[in-house]
């Protein structure tokens, strides 16, 4: 405990000592720019596009994954495939796109010395991508195969199939990566129209974290992007919303496999509210939780866990593998209940913040997950609630946390990915009240 306390207080540190570096925005010809300093040899900058799924319809599941991967891999107007890869390897320039339910990106990090290499590479992407349709295609039997390859996967397609059952008939049920048949369907001609939607600064967010100046930056900005649309926004911008369950329901799917994928999806407060930095403490806990129940005293599964996820549509869940399930989600429920009727101490409360500083600490430790971090921050609402986040982790209460956790835990949408005959619906409609 102490020792965890100590590691906890080093970060804390290190992180107020990290945020004296002011970060700033500024709009460069009709571009919102966030820009960081850092003291380290590195710059990283990430071109945000906003929307995600809510740019695409169900049928194109993928395209813009796709879209966004193929702006660095498959040709811009002023290099080829070979030619761009080849200088971003020479000087060890990391280039890349893709995109989740909220936001796609394109992004960029390289050494300092290298910048006017790095950068050009990644206003070029950005710009100009070609698609070269020899390239576009190999890259899409290539994203073909690992869709395939996780459709196999039990992790997988339990993911799938728990955010398909608890949000159909919405964005959030959509597969961003796209499915096998969806993504290798798409023409040259589909995703070049695809982009040129996206090419509006309207719906774009430059997030540049390195060891430059603000007016450095605003000058490369002004020569790299000056040319890119700036149009009226054609989409009407995604809002946080919360997510409530309130009943029990389980979808089951019989597959013969040594062992038994169970989730459970849960409510959540919008990403937006401070309840939801309490949320996040809680399911923590909760997971700490879960191990000791599950895998330490009874020995039901390897790796039982909790999560809250936060996005725009926010949800939290539970999740085992076992040979037993009508044992371990039993056990899972009643934990939950526990915690729901006043469970929570002051001691895990304390020690789930620790553990926030900490992991904080450790996955923002290079510039390019600062950008990002701070990118998805400003999307979900301001890239200020980011820098505010281990203060608004620390201002938690005990009765927030315990009011907020039970608020939101009604109920349990189930997905079961195993042998049928092993899944218990009575354990499964336990209500965790």
């Amino acid at each position: 405990m102490k020792v965890k306390n100590i590691i906890s207080t080093v970060a804390m540190a290190t992180i107020t000592i990290a945020a004296q570096a002011q970060t700033s925005e500024m709009t460069v010809n009709g571009l919102k720019v966030i820009f960081k300093p850092s003291p380290k040899q590195t710059v990283s900058a990430v071109m945000f596009f906003k929307g995600g799924t809510a740019n695409y319809s169900e049928k194109q599941q993928g395209i813009e994954s796709l879209t966004l991967a193929a702006t660095t891999e498959c040709g811009t107007k002023n290099h080829s495939k070979d030619s761009f890869k080849d200088i971003a390897d020479k000087y060890g320039i990391a280039l890349g796109g893709s995109s989740s339910y909220d936001y796609g990106y394109i992004n960029m990090s390289c050494v300092k010395p290298y910048l006017k290499e790095g950068w050009e590479l990644f206003a070029d992407a950005v710009s100009n991508p070609v698609f070269e349709e020899k390239e576009l295609g190999l890259l899409q039997q290539k994203l073909e195969a690992n869709l395939k390859q996780e459709e196999g996967d039990p992790d997988s397609k339990l993911r799938d199939m728990a955010m398909s059952n608890t949000f159909k008939g919405t964005r959030y049920a959509y597969k961003p990566s796209g499915t096998p048949e969806s993504i290798i369907a798409f023409k040259r001609a589909d995703v070049a129209a695809y982009y040129k939607s996206l090419q509006n600064k309207q719906n774009m967010l430059l997030v540049v974290v390195g060891n430059l100046t603000a007016a450095e930056l605003k000058t490369m900005v002004e020569k790299a992007f000056a040319a890119l649309p700036a149009a009226a926004a054609q989409r009407p911008a995604a809002t946080a919303q919360d997510f409530r369950v309130a009943a029990n329901t389980t979808t089951i799917e019989n597959r013969e496999l040594a062992t038994n994928y169970i989730m459970g999806l849960m409510g959540a407060p919008k990403v937006t509210d401070p309840k939801f930095n309490s949320y996040r403490l809680a399911f923590d806990i909760l997971s700490d939780k879960l191990f000791e129940e599950v895998r330490t005293k009874r020995n039901l599964s390897y790796a039982p866990s909790a999560f809250a996820s936060g996005g725009m549509q926010p949800y939290s869940g539970i999740y085992v593998t076992t040979t037993k399930p009508k044992e371990a989600v039993t056990v899972m429920v009643d934990e939950i209940k526990r915690l729901r009727n006043g469970g929570f101490t002051a001691v895990e409360l304390r020690d789930a913040k620790s553990q926030f500083a900490t992991s904080y600490f450790m996955k923002n430790e290079s510039n390019g997950a600062i950008a990002m971090a701070l990118g998805v921050a400003e999307i979900r609402g301001s890239w200020k609630n980011e820098e505010a986040f281990l203060e608004r982790i620390n201002a938690v209460t005990l009765p927030e946390m315990q009011s907020t956790f039970s608020e939101y835990t009604n109920g349990i949408q189930w997905s079961y990915l195993g042998v049928e005959a092993q899944a218990d619906k009575d354990a499964f409609a336990k209500m965790a009240k």
